[in-house]
């Protein structure tokens, strides 16, 4: 019998055993004498060494990518040591879509989705997520290192895009007044080894500190200019890997004043491995093992990283 692993958490990392590296990065910032933070995350050879390992349509691609660039850019304000999760679920063509990243910047992905609804869908160029993921919800997991201790945040599925859907959640969960930009895309260039490319821009204002009725006001409006900042990032900008992320934020932001801190690195890399899937094999009764072998053989096949653990018995 052939299993599939959907999901498999580890607690601890195994710093021998790094499957594939990347130079990708995050860029932390701060705006407006530190009234705003922000993280700029710009991707491309960490979706390649993701996305290669599987055999998913362009459209799953590029929604996959987009979930890879903005699950970094919201772990990267996490204060705890641990996985964070974002999972994506519904009841169309795409079920599901789930991202793990650490709090060290690793980070692995998979979706499951139905092959024949998703091509009729794409062949009538209806590719919201609405569309795609139909009835759903948004849930954010952070699972803490060396505990037990889970925290968890879940929203209805509501936007026609990726960035739509996290604002609501934002509003809907966090009550936090935030900017989101998300874009990804295909590369045709021949002379890059990278094919796809992704990025996320993420404003998040601070509670106020209160002040006078023109000092709020002042603070209202300068929040708004931000924003209407960010709204003339593009695409085009967003992921020319000619053009350095500290260089594209100076030109968005440098009127309103920036805090540029040190970028912190995103790598492609599974936690799967056979002494942990053993584990989780020993498990089972005799009886259930028995009913897994085939050929003298048990099979378990990584959903994430489509790695192949055979175990004779």
């Amino acid at each position: 019998m052939v299993l599939a692993f959907l999901w498999i958490k580890v607690k601890e990392i195994d710093k021998n055993r790094i499957k594939y590296m990347t130079t990708d990065n995050i860029l932390p910032f701060q705006i407006d004498n530190v009234t705003v933070k922000g993280r700029l995350v710009r991707l491309k050879d960490t979706l390649d060494e993701i996305i290669n390992r599987h055999n998913y349509p362009e459209i799953v691609n590029n929604y996959l990518a987009e979930m890879i660039a903005l699950s970094a850019a919201l772990s990267a304000d996490a204060k705890y040591q641990g996985l964070f999760t974002l999972q994506i679920s519904g009841d169309g063509p795409l079920r599901m879509m789930v991202v793990d990243m650490t709090t060290d910047g690793e980070v692995r992905a998979c979706a499951k989705y139905d092959q024949n609804a998703l091509e009729i869908l794409v062949k009538n160029k209806e590719t919201s997520i609405a569309q795609l993921f139909g009835v759903g919800c948004i849930v954010f997991t952070v699972d803490l290192a060396d505990t037990d201790d889970r925290y968890q945040a879940v929203v209805d599925l509501s936007g026609a895009t990726l960035a739509d859907c996290m604002h609501h959640f934002f509003r809907q969960s966090d009550q936090i007044q935030a900017g989101i930009v998300i874009v990804a895309d295909v590369s045709n260039d021949a002379t890059t080894s990278s094919k796809y490319r992704a990025a996320a821009l993420v404003l998040q204002k601070l509670p106020s500190l209160g002040g006078t009725s023109e000092e709020l006001e002042k603070e209202a409006d300068d929040w708004f200019t931000d924003l209407s900042l960010l709204g003339t990032v593009t695409k085009k900008e967003l992921l020319d890997v000619e053009l350095p992320s500290k260089d594209l934020l100076y030109r968005l932001f440098s009127e309103r004043g920036i805090s540029v801190y040190p970028e912190r690195p995103v790598t492609a890399r599974c936690s799967c491995s056979r002494e942990r899937i053993e584990v989780i094999l020993n498990n089972f009764s005799e009886e259930d093992q028995h009913n897994m072998i085939v050929d003298e053989k048990i099979i378990v096949t990584c959903e994430f990283c489509n790695e192949v653990y055979t175990f004779v018995k």
